[in-house]
């Protein structure tokens, strides 16, 4: 399967996150969801004279589709999209899976929300947001409809696509795993959705396909012959990815679930430090690994990053207070004292 097309990156040094907007548009079912897909795109195209007639035509359908989205309203009111589902917390996390795998019952133990629970088939109709906290840092749960080949709406495509992450759900309790296992990605196939490893990276294609950072876990482990049944999905199928063991009923592996979101998508924890005054440690900077001092001021305030003069850390790797330069890269739990 292609990836992204070079090409258009280099030719107006556009970014992925461009490419990611674009593709909400192209997905997009509703006029207001395209107009808040091409604001996007907007917002991410770099300004500079080899990008200015691209900026003209996203205007131009702007324009467009603000002049549809206001007749909608007219007509009947504004539509809810179903698939778009605003995004809060560091990072959005989409759940899906089969039918009655146990993706309600995940929510409802390590999130806020009160997700409809049944034993019948199909409960989860539309998606159902949810925060879960790990560690001080806010990651949004997404609950989906379930993934079948009758059932599973389109929209859902641009649920997923949209989110971070994806987190497939089975079921260890039954004896149909390996159909679980085959039903659910076939599905997605035919959404032109391929789940990767985490480290993977999201990616569009020119050919509609997308690459979704993925994690699997396996409800219900502690029933019997779970195990079992896993080893056999393992023996099966060639490179499956690790499927981490789960217990909604007795909160079996849901912290390590946790850090393993956390730990998958790469996310650290800054606490602000006011020069002369204690460490403000209730609320962290939730920041990507990787970020520097000097991308810390600049997501803080422009002006804090230009006024800048230096900065002052404690952490695991430094001395206590030790003073740094803005290309310091933090390390989780870092405690950061900037001086303008």
């Amino acid at each position: 399967m292609p990836v992204i097309a070079h090409r258009i990156i280099m030719s107006a040094n556009l970014p992925v996150q461009y490419l990611e907007a674009e593709e909400e548009f192209r997905q997009a079912d509703t006029a207001e969801a395209k107009l808040e897909a091409l604001k996007k795109m907007l917002s991410l195209i770099p300004k500079h004279k080899g990008t200015e007639k691209m900026q003209g035509d996203i205007k131009k359908r702007m324009a467009k589709w603000k002049g549809q989205a206001e007749a909608q309203k007219k007509k009947g009111g504004k539509r809810t999209d179903p698939s778009h589902v605003p995004r809060e917390g560091a990072a959005q996390v989409s759940l899906i899976g089969p039918v009655n795998s146990g993706k309600s019952s995940l929510m409802s133990v390590l999130t806020n929300s009160e997700p409809q629970i049944a034993e019948y088939p199909f409960t989860t109709r539309m998606p159902q947001p949810g925060m879960l906290f790990h560690q001080d840092i806010p990651i949004q749960l997404v609950d989906t409809p379930a993934l079948d080949p009758n059932v599973t709406e389109r929209w859902i495509s641009t649920l997923i696509r949209n989110a971070d992450m994806a987190v497939m759900v089975l079921d260890l309790s039954r004896d149909d795993l390996i159909e679980q296992w085959e039903t659910s990605h076939s599905v997605l196939e035919s959404l032109k959705i391929l789940l990767v490893p985490p480290d993977g990276g999201k990616e569009f294609s020119e050919d509609g396909w997308a690459r979704i950072p993925s994690i699997y876990l396996g409800n219900k482990c502690r029933m019997d012959d779970a195990a079992e049944r896993l080893s056999v999905l393992a023996d099966l199928f060639e490179d499956i990815p690790a499927v981490h063991p789960t217990s909604v009923r007795t909160g079996a592996g849901l912290e390590d679930f946790k850090e393993l979101l956390k730990s998958s998508m790469k996310l650290i924890r800054v606490y602000s430090k006011p020069p002369g005054k204690d460490p403000d440690l209730s609320a962290p900077f939730v920041l990507k690994e990787g970020t520097t001092v000097g991308d810390l001021a600049r997501s803080v305030h422009k002006d804090i990053e230009r006024k800048l003069k230096f900065a002052r850390v404690w952490g695991s790797e430094v001395f206590d207070g030790q003073r740094v330069s803005t290309d310091y890269v933090l390390l989780d739990g870092d405690v950061v004292e900037l001086n303008t």
